[in-house]
C-alpha cells in the first residue's frame, strides 16, 4: 500500500514537470517563430 501511494505521487509530480516543459518549450517556440516571420517581411524603400 505503501508503494502504491509513492508511485501515484511520482506520477503526479511527474507529470506536472512534463506540462511545465512542454508549456515552457511551446512559449519559446512561438516567439521565436514570430522573430522569423518579422525578419522576412520587407518594406519597400518608397514605402
Amino acid at each position: 500500500m505503501k508503494t502504491k501511494k509513492y508511485l501515484i505521487a511520482l506520477a503526479i509530480f511527474g507529470g506536472m514537470l512534463f506540462t511545465a516543459y512542454v508549456a515552457n518549450a511551446i512559449n519559446h517556440d512561438g516567439s521565436q517563430t514570430a522573430k522569423i516571420e518579422k525578419a522576412r517581411i520587407k518594406v519597400p524603400p518608397a514605402g
